[in-house]
């Protein structure tokens, strides 16, 4: 048994620590200890130097992000692992602080990773000149490919949307299929209705609670994918634009 949890163990911090933010990304320095901390433009959002701080704007979010997110997975996996929730997990009932505390830190990174998307989205907003509001931008509406705004990214949205609505499948022996979706549904039914974490049986919602781990699995899996793809067009928007900078990755 304890070796099965080490291996879990090892294999969620192996996700957490396979993402990683480099903060010398999208700055430029001016000698050894300067760099520039911002520009706003002069009605004028084309502006090079405006477009750059707008990345960088959104590459900081991410990397604040990512830091509270990686702390939330790291609080709740120590508490679902705790012998006090492996000894007294029930379907229909909460008895220990230890798995209260397993699901608040859940909570905290499932609601910040469902942010991600939405970064991911701004940033392909950004990058291809998609005619939207930053305030309107929704996740599944940019990478849908049947909508235009997935003219220039077709191949890459096609990729995205179809693991945004994959089909749920855990039997597999690696990652499973439709994390997204459960994850996204688990947020949903948080926020709109009534905790998924809490067992009940009434004409409002019958629901019997999933161990902590599963739903660990779920999201820190949904995370790592979103993850990549935010580093995949980080990298190609740092490959297209900061040559013309004489910008130099430290």
């Amino acid at each position: 048994m304890n070796e099965q949890k080490d291996k879990e163990i090892l294999y969620f911090q192996n996700k957490l620590s396979s993402v990683d933010y480099n903060p010398q990304r999208f700055k430029i320095m001016f000698g050894e200890d300067k760099f520039l901390f911002g520009v706003v433009s002069a009605g004028n959002d084309d502006a090079p130097f405006g477009k750059l701080m707008q990345y960088k704007t959104i590459h900081d979010t991410l990397m604040d992000l990512d830091w509270k997110i990686k702390l939330s997975f790291n609080e709740t996996i120590k508490f679902s692992y705790s012998d006090e929730v492996a000894s007294n997990f029930s379907l229909m009932r909460t008895d220990t602080e230890e798995e209260r505390l397993a699901y608040y830190y859940l909570e905290n990174a499932l609601f910040r990773t469902s942010s991600l998307w939405d970064m991911l989205a701004q940033l392909y907003r950004l990058y291809f000149d998609i005619n939207i509001p930053k305030e309107k931008v929704y996740y599944k509406q940019i990478f849908n490919p049947t909508n235009n705004y997935s003219h220039d990214f077709k191949i890459k949205a096609t990729e995205i949307y179809g693991y945004i609505e994959q089909d749920d499948n855990t039997d597999c022996e690696d990652e499973w299929k439709g994390n997204h979706s459960f994850a996204n549904a688990l947020r949903n039914k948080m926020t709109h209705r009534n905790s998924p974490n809490v067992a009940v049986m009434s004409d409002f919602d019958m629901n019997l609670k999933c161990h902590p781990v599963f739903q660990i699995k779920r999201v820190i899996e949904d995370y790592s994918v979103v993850s990549q793809y935010i580093k995949d067009i980080l990298d190609q928007i740092e490959n297209d634009i900061m040559d013309s900078f004489n910008y130099e990755e430290k």
